[in-house]
């Protein structure tokens, strides 16, 4: 999905990082890169970039609990910062994810659970980082029924300091446009904010993210298409929040080549203000997890 008006082609064509975590890969579930946390009080790590990576084992058969475990950016991901079992059992039923809920500076752990619940209708269940994630400070059923259409993501999306669930729909919609909506933190996610249909069509071949791409103070949409691009490079395509995702702000090819062995995602990871694209790679390895890092900043701007 290229839109030539809109080709910034130095943006993330640069490789700025790329490094290979010490563990071996294993079976489990949910790769992301976070912004530095202070992580719980009992880890010792430092962080050198501006992000850890985070790994939460939900599906490993010889354990009894997920499992979290953070890589510290300050060791350049060779050491674990943190290694911890949690309250919550195996589960694949849902979507993982960390960020601070209780706004104490440390992150917690989400599972939004948007298939087989008991309810009917997705369910949330967050473990406290304070407590090493043993103590669940919230159990609820949400608005949404329970689907597996779309992308589910906790942001603060309104800016009154609690997290939101946002759902990106990208999949049969009636609109057979992608659809966002925004279930809020203030009504204990019993109340939608926000439906907007947005200018995408439905597509699975890559992923959604709701980002601050401009710096606006505005929630965009990211779509980065990793498989089936015209350019045969993976893509990144953002639609402006301010303009209630109807309009295209960045639509380009990246220095990566398409490909389907692990995570992608948006974010600052090295603190110039600019989002960087952050592939994480589990699959076809030397046998340990890859981090690649695309550059977001545009050095044609300043020569």
């Amino acid at each position: 999905m290229l839109d030539s008006t809109n080709d910034l082609s130095s943006h993330y064509n640069r490789h700025v990082s790329s490094r290979a975590a010490s563990s071996a890969v294993p079976a489990g579930m949910a790769y992301s890169i976070c912004v530095s946390f202070a992580l719980p009080s009992s880890s010792p790590g430092t962080c050198g970039y501006e992000a850890d990576m985070a790994y939460i084992q939900t599906n490993n058969p010889s354990v009894n609990n997920v499992q979290i475990e953070i890589a510290s950016s300050g060791s350049y991901y060779d050491s674990l910062a943190y290694n911890k079992y949690t309250v919550f059992s195996p589960g694949i039923n849902g979507v993982w994810q960390l960020a601070d809920y209780d706004n104490d500076g440390s992150p917690d752990l989400i599972y939004i659970q948007n298939r087989n619940t008991a309810s009917g209708k997705v369910e949330l269940k967050i473990a406290s980082g304070a407590s090493n994630y043993q103590t669940l400070i919230l159990q609820t059923q949400t608005v949404y029924d329970a689907q597996i259409n779309g992308r589910w993501q906790m942001i603060d999306y309104d800016g009154d300091g609690k997290l939101d669930l946002v759902y990106i729909q990208n999949s049969n919609t009636p609109s057979n446009k992608v659809e966002v909506k925004v279930a809020s933190g203030a009504s204990s996610y019993k109340t939608l904010t926000k439906e907007v249909t947005t200018v995408f069509s439905i597509g699975n071949d890559g992923t959604w993210q709701i980002v601050n791409y401009d710096n606006d103070g505005n929630n965009d949409l990211a779509y980065i298409q990793n498989i089936n691009t015209s350019s045969g490079y993976v893509e990144v395509t953002i639609l402006s929040g301010a303009s209630n995702y109807q309009t295209t702000v960045q639509s380009i090819p990246t220095t990566f080549s398409v490909e389907d062995n692990g995570t992608w995602q948006m974010i600052d990871w090295d603190g110039d203000g600019y989002l960087d694209l952050v592939y994480i790679k589990e699959q076809y390895t030397a046998g340990t997890v890859e981090i690649h890092v695309a550059s977001g900043f545009d050095e044609s701007l300043y020569y």
